[in-house]
């Protein structure tokens, strides 16, 4: 497994597929008690089929949202968030965690807090959802809380860390998987012009204060940035749903970011490789814990963390 900064396409898949990181498999990271075939088969199809871009597309085009505040964002998702904590006192660099477009899974979700814990870094999860009444078939269908909107989320919850007392506010972190990771994306993009998510009015003068390092996990390289983030894109070469050439493409196309962003493709890991206890529809679709992939990612995210948010 080697870390990646540039290499040539070595192979073409269909470019929407990873440039939209958005696809984000609709049966992950749900339970078994909500599992249809439907959803999931109407995704298939469309990875399959190689519509991704006019969904992408045409997404976009209608992505709309009512407008609100960073403050009401907050008393939507405030009450929903889990919040795991290192032993002892003090302030900790804490890594904010967004989930995917089905929602959280909690042994997921505690399986990566345990790691970040075990290191000094206190987690903050994320429900997008719970606060709002969504349910997941909206969102993976991206009928609702697409990323363009979704990004005021990270805005608000970095905003609401740096007002905690155990949060160190100078070295914040974010990671996110599949609609996460493109929600974080997004919000990179979106910062580099001070351009609002759809549901702001405006660009907020706190911004990304404290961010200093996004892990983006499966979720595709799409739009560009130029933000001072150190930003480390975790990619599956056995992903149905999302190409990794996608980074490849942006890294050779934005070679003046090098220092700040990179990525990682695991060998033969699938969509979801870090779920060790995934659920019958991951199953279904394909997608395989891959320990080692999930070893090395935790590797070099310490090596990041000891750089960047220390």
């Amino acid at each position: 497994m080697v870390t990646r900064r540039f290499r040539m396409p070595g192979r073409m898949f269909l470019t929407a597929i990873a440039a939209a990181g958005l696809l984000l498999l609709a049966c992950s990271n749900r339970s078994s008690e909500q599992t249809t075939d439907a959803p999931r088969q109407d995704l298939e199809s469309v990875a399959d089929e190689g519509s991704i871009e006019d969904l992408y597309a045409a997404a976009r085009a209608q992505a709309s949202a009512e407008t609100t505040t960073i403050e009401d964002i907050n008393e939507a998702l405030r009450p929903h968030d889990r919040v795991y904590k290192p032993e002892g006192a003090g302030r900790f660099p804490t890594m904010l965690f967004f989930h995917g477009c089905s929602g959280p899974t909690r042994s997921h979700e505690e399986d990566w807090a345990a790691f970040y814990n075990s290191i000094g870094v206190a987690v903050i999860a994320v429900d997008s959802f719970a606060g709002r009444g969504i349910a997941w078939e909206e969102a993976c269908n991206l009928q609702v809380m697409t990323a363009w909107e979704r990004a005021g989320d990270v805005l608000a919850t970095l905003r609401y860390a740096r007002s905690l007392d155990f949060v160190d506010a100078e070295h914040l972190g974010a990671t996110g998987f599949s609609h996460g990771a493109w929600t974080i994306w997004t919000a990179l993009a979106l910062a580099s012009t001070a351009t609002p998510p759809i549901n702001l009015e405006r660009w907020p003068d706190d911004g990304l204060d404290g961010l200093k390092l996004a892990l983006p996990f499966y979720g595709g390289c799409y739009e560009r940035w130029t933000v001072s983030v150190r930003t480390i894109a975790f990619l599956a070469e056995a992903d149905r749903y999302i190409d990794e050439q996608s980074c490849v493409q942006f890294a050779n196309r934005n070679p003046e970011l090098a220092t700040v962003f990179s990525y990682h493709v695991f060998s033969g890991a699938t969509h979801t490789f870090d779920h060790a206890t995934p659920n019958l529809a991951n199953v279904e679709a394909g997608s395989v814990y891959d320990g080692a992939a999930v070893a090395e990612a935790k590797r070099m995210i310490s090596a990041a963390i000891d750089t960047h948010m220390r």
